[in-house]
């Protein structure tokens, strides 16, 4: 694009009227810019100068990567002068403009036609919204690089703290990265959304305390917690280990995954430890021992075929509603008398006798272990 030579003249002339500049911007920005030295905007100034007197001169914005990166490199400065990311923003926009403001004035002066001003103008106010565009998605980009990269260092670090490989040295060194006291006590957490629910939601709700670090690995929320790892209103399945010191933390993680997965292969939803579960907890790892009950308690009913069925439901009623027949024969819809009929019918069948404690235990067991595996099914 050809340009006059008043044009040319008047962009020499701005290109060397920083004093002007600079002066306008510390009066202008003097609330947020009252940390940042004179001479620092003076830099920023000449910089800014140079894309400018460039874009008038080739009659468009003229915007690359390594003016976009070295803005982006003075905005961090000024955040390390005390400024807000916006407020470094707000100041490139407004440094901008006071060049296209001192321009028109240099130009008015040195008789520049109007069709060039009115070009120069519309320049300036491409080449602002350019850079402010580039510079922030930029910022954008570098913000989602840096939260994926935490991402990844906070699971890493917690897959190896929760499996027993760092030494108390490693967690000692590590450990204030992330926040934590290497001896203050904390509980493994385990937990998993419903179905269709957000897997970051559910670890920021969990993360809910300054103390507090969860990750993700594999599909679930993993991490130490202070306190009680409270998730309200949300559909997941949360389990805690017992609390430990960090050196400790991975036999705390061990229950807070046995608990999780009782609770999951049940359709647990909410919040439960070792506490909650108990001895409940022992059905799931020794089948040997279920298999053995299951022979004994459970296959002689098949051979009764429906009614087989009907009297271990009976069974199971009577042992939820802690032996007391008016209640579980409520639960049943039938008559009493036809509860203690089908209690009979399984003593009978079976040889079991329900008022031994040693019996009861042994049927409430398999009827823990049948819970889940029907949700398996």
């Amino acid at each position: 694009m050809a340009v006059s030579q008043g044009f040319r003249d008047s962009v020499e002339a701005l290109a060397a009227d920083v004093d002007t500049i600079v002066d306008r911007s510390l009066t202008r920005n003097q609330a947020s810019y009252a940390l940042v030295p004179r001479s620092a905007v003076e830099v920023s100034a000449r910089m800014n100068l140079d894309v400018v007197c460039d874009s008038l001169l080739a009659g468009r914005p003229v915007v690359v990567e390594r003016d976009v990166e070295a803005l982006a490199v003075r905005i961090d400065e000024r955040v390390g002068q005390g400024l807000r990311v916006q407020d470094a923003m707000q100041g490139l926009r407004t440094s901008l403009g006071i060049m296209q403001e001192r321009f028109v004035e240099i130009a008015t002066e040195r008789a520049v036609s109007p069709v060039e001003l009115l070009g120069s103008t519309q320049i300036l106010w491409a080449l602002s919204d350019a850079l402010t565009d580039r510079v922030g998605e930029l910022f954008q980009r570098r913000s989602i690089s840096d939260a994926l990269r935490d991402s990844h260092l906070r699971s890493a670090f917690l897959r190896e703290l929760l499996a027993g490989q760092l030494t108390p040295a490693m967690i000692d060194e590590r450990v204030r990265a992330f926040g934590l006291d290497a001896g203050a006590a904390y509980r493994a957490v385990k937990a998993s959304p419903a179905p269709g629910s957000s897997l970051e939601v559910l670890r920021r709700r969990l993360e809910a305390r300054s103390a507090d670090v969860v990750g993700i690995d594999a599909g679930s929320c993993i991490g130490v917690v202070s306190g009680t790892a409270d998730a309200p209103g949300l559909e997941a399945t949360v389990a805690l280990g017992p609390a430990a010191e960090l050196a400790e933390v991975a036999a705390s993680f061990d229950v807070a995954q046995r608990v999780h997965d009782w609770m999951w292969r049940r359709g647990i939803r909410g919040r439960r430890s070792i506490e909650d579960v108990g001895w409940r907890l022992a059905v799931d790892r020794d089948d040997a021992v279920t298999t053995l009950l299951r022979h004994r308690y459970r296959a002689p009913l098949d051979e009764l075929g429906e009614f087989g069925v009907l009297i271990w439901r009976s069974v199971r009623a009577y042992v939820e509603a802690d032996r007391n027949v008016a209640r579980a024969s409520t639960a049943l819809v039938v008559h009493q008398n036809t509860l203690r009929y089908r209690l009979a019918r399984f003593a009978a069948v079976t040889g079991a006798d329900l008022d031994s404690t040693d019996t009861l235990l042994e049927v409430t067991w398999v009827l823990a272990a049948e819970v889940g595996e029907e949700r398996e099914r």
